[in-house]
């Protein structure tokens, strides 16, 4: 005998718990599966990008390219346990000014990866590459 459970689509409290959570904290979870957070700051020397990568993603996987206004961020994750096709993660950053020339430095410590873009100073720099310290 075949004993079917459905789920009720007009449980109640099922839309209420998912309400809840798309307004305190909208899209969160489905973007968290497909790519990474991504904060933005502004102080009297800098533009920060701060990314939250998470700690078990290793320096030497994380590249930062830098094209004219925008910063382009490459994670690739070493997923074992979940083998995907995909296993890279890409952000693009739209800043509303050219950054290519500023002086830019990247950490990244305890999972968390800024960037710092100069106001004021200009690079030298030949690569559009940037170096991660930490």
């Amino acid at each position: 005998m075949n004993i079917r459970k459905c789920s009720n689509p007009l449980n109640i409290k099922g839309i209420e718990d998912w309400m809840t959570q798309f307004f305190t904290d909208p899209f969160t979870s489905l973007l968290d599966e497909h790519t990474f957070r991504v904060d933005l700051f502004e102080t009297s020397d800098y533009f920060i990008v701060e990314g939250e990568l998470g700690e078990k993603i290793k320096k030497e996987n994380i590249n930062i390219q830098v094209c004219q206004e925008q910063i382009l961020i490459n994670v690739l994750k070493d997923n074992e346990a979940e083998k995907q096709e995909n296993n890279e993660v890409t952000r693009k950053i739209v800043l509303p000014y050219r950054i290519e020339q500023k002086k830019i430095s990247a950490t990244f410590m305890n999972g968390v990866l800024e960037i710092k873009i100069s106001k004021t100073s200009d690079s030298d720099r030949s690569s559009n590459c940037i170096n991660i310290l930490g």
